[in-house]
Formats: C-alpha cells, structure tokens, sequence
C-alpha cells in the first residue's frame, strides 16, 4: 500500500524523470502492437480490432473527463480522493452500462454500415470495460501523488499483451480473440495495482457531486474535442481524399509524434503538482517556465532528426510518394515543437481550475483549421492535412500563451533553456547529416542509415544540452541516481 501524497508533495522533477522512461518503453511497444496483431492474425483480423478499439476509445471520453477530474481534485489538499474514486466508479459503470444496451440494440445496423461484427459485442464490451478502468486507474495514480506510474503501468500492460499474443499464436485468429487478450491483461495487472495503492471507492455525497461537476462541465467535453482535434486530419481526408492520402498522413503523423507524445504525458505530473501548489496557496509557480520549456525538448530532438533524414524515411515508409511524405512529415514534426509547449501549458491552467479554457482555445482551433483539409484535401491529400494541422497548433498555441499572461500574470518558459534546445536541434540535424550520409555511402540499408541517424542525433544533442546547461546535467545526473536504485533494489 502506496503513502497518499497531496499533489504540493510531488517531487516534479523524480515524477518527470520516471514518466519520462515509462512513455519511451510504452510508446515504443504500442508501434510494435500493430506488426504483432497482424503476425498473429490477418490484416482483416487486425483492421476489425482497430476500428472497434478506436472506436471505443472516442466513446469513452466522457469517462477520460470525470477521470481527469480525479486526478485534477484529488491532487488538492485535504480532498477526499476516496470520494471522487468512487464517482468516477459509478459514472464509468452507468456509462458503459448504458453504452452496451444501445450497442446490443443497435446491432444489425452496426453490422451492416461498419466494420463491426455481430460476434464481436461481448468482447468489446469487455474491452471497453477494462479500457474505461485502465484510465480511472492513471487518473487514481495521480490524484494520490503518483502521476509517474502512469507509463509504467501502460508500459507493463503492452509488455504482457504483446507476450500473451505471441504465447498464443495459433489460438488467437480473430479480433474478437485480440479483444480477449487486450481486456485479460488489463485485469492481470489492474487489480494487484489496485489493490497495491490501497485507496478504496467512496460513496460521494452532494459536495464531492458538486465539487466535481464545476470542473467535469468542462473537462468531460475537453477530452472529446482533445481527441477529434488530434484525428481531425485524418478523419476530414478520410471523406475528402484518397485512402492513400489518410495513410500518408497517418504514417508521417506517427514518425513526427513522438517527441509531443512525450510532453503529453509529462503534462501529467505537473498537473498534479501545480494543482497540489494552488490548493496549498501557490500563486508564483516559479518552476513553470523551466518544467514547460523542458518539457518540450524531445519535440526539438525531433525536429533536428526530422529535417536531415526524412528523405530517408520517406524511402522506407512510402518509396512511390516520397515527396508528399518529407513534407507532411516535416510540417507535422515542426508544428509539434507549439504543440508539446502549448499541452503542457493548458494543463497547468486547469491545475489552477481553469479547464474551460483548453475547450475553447481546441474549438477555436478546429473552426480555423477545419476547412483547408477539407477544402484542398482532394488535391494535395496529405500535404492539406499537415496544413490544416498546423494552422490548428498556431492557433491553439496562440490562444494559450494569451490565456496563461491572463491567468499568470506571465507566459511561463525559460528563453536561456530555449536557446539551448535551438543548439541542440541545429547540432543533432548537422550530427544525423553525417551519419546518414556516411552509412549511405558505405553502403547500409535504408532502415541501418535512419536508426544510425538517431542515434547520432541523441548523441549530438544531449552531448550539447550536458555541454551547456547545468539544469540538463543535473537532470541526467538525477535519472543515473534512479535508475541505479531502482536497478539495486
């Protein structure tokens, strides 16, 4: 049984460093789920599952917005996380309930306009199932000072879903069969970290209701708009391009992501943390102009990668559309550096309960942006899709910067940190450059040219950062020092 820790408790760096390992070993294993799914099944198999999973993903929001309510209040002092673990209990509960009876009822049509399989209903309700307490379960970690453990779990749950998998071969065919390998594990590791963090559900009374709807009003429709501004390009090329446009978009959009992925999760903590600091009587949060700024510093690594090998990539991911490829590729990877800045910095507003305002800047950006996909799609295909993508992220980004000077008297980043990161993506660009240049003429395969590319790139960066930044060599410093007791005890 963990210690409960108010989120002013949270040591921000620790919880960064750790989360910061788990998205690595997490994000990588979830790239490597798609090949396994197919190995294991069949393409048609493998598409079944995705649709369903996605699908069930984007219906589920609603339950994403109470959880992140958990964490967000139950990070404050002298909450009752009890008490908000328990409503997000019963919400997730009446709201699959009610999800299931409307799926049951609606069947045949299912089945007939989509992918969706009659056979498929009990396992993707139990899919859905454990998908909704996966997520109040991340949410539970940080509400009690724990926001780390996030990745860490996610990152065990891939590692034994990919071995079952793999385990298994012969027996699972079907969708339906990965829908019973993915709900299996997630029970496999949810209740023993349920039962290891110690916090029981509480039945809420009017208070906690009322406590949480002030900030669930907002962050329940926040997480749906979150999850279709993220799709958006995907979603509007799907109606007015080709199939090979979405999957251009798609492929370019997972090679640039990475780094925002990163900042994503390390949003995280420092909602957790900067929640804790406002319920306590934080007014400064002199820490949030370094820990925005840092945070966004794999987006920079990106980029640098990105800028002199994405003709190589373009060569492995789509030989007959390399051009289209670089571009939507580098659009994507360039406009993510606004993106990981402005996430991390819309979660510290709604630490300081002021969730409406990620709604309205996401809406605001989707109006703008919207209509050049849809308008150029069915002309330039991918290239539109990073366009309108980009369009979104300047506008989402300038309405947060103006948003945080209302609300902190200040737009929170480090300028001497942002130099540094600059550095470090014109070191590692040159550094990735050589190496790939060098490989190439040697005479390596495409795919040994791209991975010594990255390397070079990591390299040539955090070598510059350590060089010139006393924060960035106490940050490696910090993660030695974890990482060896973690590997001592």
């Amino acid at each position: 049984m963990v210690e409960h820790r108010d989120g002013d408790e949270v040591d921000l760096l620790d919880s960064s460093i750790r989360t910061t390992g788990g998205a690595v070993v997490s994000t990588t294993l979830y790239v490597s789920t798609g090949v396994v799914y197919a190995f294991v099944t069949d393409p048609a198999a493998t598409g079944r599952y995705f649709f369903a999973a996605i699908g069930i993903a984007l219906l589920l929001r609603p339950v994403r917005g109470i959880s992140q309510t958990l964490q967000k209040i139950g990070s404050e002092r002298g909450e009752n996380v009890r008490a908000y673990f328990g409503l997000a209990v019963l919400f997730g509960v009446a709201y699959l309930a009610a999800g299931g009876l409307l799926t049951g009822l609606s069947l045949d049509t299912l089945a007939r306009l989509t992918a969706f399989d009659r056979s498929l209903w009990l396992p993707a309700g139990l899919l859905a199932a454990s998908t909704a307490a996966s997520v109040v379960t991340d949410s539970l970690f940080g509400a009690v000072g724990y926001p780390s453990y996030q990745t860490w779990l996610n990152a065990a749950q891939s590692a034994l879903r990919l071995t079952v998998l793999l385990v298994a071969n012969p027996s699972v065919t079907t969708a339906g069969d990965i829908m019973l390998v993915v709900a299996g594990t997630r029970a496999v590791t949810l209740l023993p970290v349920l039962f290891y963090l110690g916090t029981r559900p509480q039945l809420p009374d009017r208070y906690h209701v009322e406590r949480a709807w002030e900030f669930a009003k907002w962050s329940v429709p926040d997480q749906i708009l979150d999850r279709f501004s993220y799709n958006m390009p995907t979603l509007v090329l799907g109606v007015v391009a080709t199939p090979a446009a979405v999957g251009i978009y798609e492929a370019a959009d997972r090679f640039a992501d990475f780094g925002a992925t990163i900042s994503w999760r390390l949003s995280s903590p420092l909602l957790t943390r900067v929640s804790g600091d406002a319920s306590a009587g934080e007014t400064e949060f002199a820490y949030l102009g370094a820990a925005i700024t840092g945070g966004t510093g794999v987006t920079f690594l990106v980029v640098g990668y990105l800028l002199a090998a994405h003709d190589v990539i373009a060569q492995l991911a789509f030989a007959s559309a390399q051009r289209t490829f670089s571009l939507t590729v580098l659009a994507v990877g360039v406009v993510n550096v606004l993106r990981g800045f402005w996430t991390l910095l819309s979660h510290a507003l709604e630490a300081v309960d002021r969730p409406e305002l990620s709604f309205k800047t996401k809406l605001y950006g989707l109006a703008v942006s919207t209509p050049i996909p849809a308008l150029f799609g069915s002309q330039y295909g991918a290239v539109a899709g990073a366009a309108g993508y980009a369009v979104m992220n300047v506008a989402v980004f300038g309405l947060v910067v103006y948003y945080a000077r209302g609300t902190f008297g200040r737009v929170p980043r480090d300028g001497r940190l942002t130099v540094q990161l600059l550095g470090g993506l014109a070191v590692g660009a040159l550094a990735t450059l050589g190496a790939t240049e060098l490989l190439a003429r040697t005479g390596f395969s495409p795919t040994v040219v791209a991975v010594g590319g990255a390397v070079a790139c990591l390299v040539a960066f955090v070598g510059l950062l350590s060089a010139v930044s006393a924060r960035t060599r106490a940050t490696v410093r910090r993660a030695y020092q974890l990482t060896d007791v973690w590997l001592r005890g």
